[in-house]
């Protein structure tokens, strides 16, 4: 079932340039698929309108129905509780332990404080770091802060997973093991989207692929079948 959708979406910056060109892509639900191109193809910028930090200059942007530029200002942070967002800055805060960074997304929900610790030990167990939550993020390698962020994003559950250059400051086994998470997300029905430029690493996961270059949609690969 559709679930992500880009329809014909140009988007125009105030210089003139453009981020994307006539997109138009769908995703299906329960999915992972990864977004490649050079520097500045365009997946940020594709990224961050599905977030909706941009709105398109036009068309449409849907996320399970409804056009997430049409949002309203109540309705558009509902919205962004549903997505686990990770960046290759994990941005974590460093005058709060692991713990409480992973906790950040679900202290803005009515959960309860059961409920909450409950959630973040099940998130820091799934990245295996459940004997790292006292420690801050100083005190962390650079691969365990990343599995840290990847964990904040998912704690809430979220439907949708975008991800921008998840591995990009990581070596090769550890950008194996982050994907990993991410299939295992898939598995567990979170629709995942991955931006990446390492090739390599991209083909090696069965995947669908889709290659912007200058802000077009050049190519759209299929990953095997099941």
């Amino acid at each position: 079932m559709t679930y992500l959708q880009l329809q014909h979406v140009t988007q125009r910056f105030d210089n003139g340039s453009e981020g994307l060109s006539e997109v138009t892509v769908d995703i299906e639900q329960g999915s992972m698929v990864f977004l490649t191109g050079h520097s500045g193809a365009g997946k940020s910028t594709l990224l961050k309108l599905l977030i909706g930090a941009l709105v398109p200059t036009s068309g449409r942007v849907v996320v399970d129905g409804s056009d997430i530029s049409r949002l309203g200002s109540r309705a558009l942070p509902w919205y962004r509780r549903q997505l686990g967002i990770v960046l290759q800055d994990h941005n974590l805060l460093d005058d709060r332990s692991v713990f409480e960074n992973v906790a950040l997304p679900l202290r803005v929900t009515h959960l309860g404080t059961k409920e909450i610790g409950r959630r973040v030990r099940g998130a820091l167990a799934t990245v295996d770091l459940s004997d790292r939550g006292h420690l801050y993020p100083r005190h962390l390698s650079t691969g365990e802060q990343q599995r840290v962020g990847i964990a904040r994003a998912v704690v809430n559950r979220p439907k949708i997973i975008l991800a921008d250059e998840p591995t990009g400051n990581l070596d090769p086994y550890l950008s194996r093991q982050v994907m990993a998470l991410f299939h295992q997300f898939k598995d567990l029905g979170s629709t995942v989207l991955v931006a990446s430029h390492d090739i390599d690493l991209i083909k090696d996961q069965g995947c669908r692929i889709l290659h912007l270059s200058q802000g077009s949609l050049v190519q759209d690969t299929d990953g095997p079948k099941n």
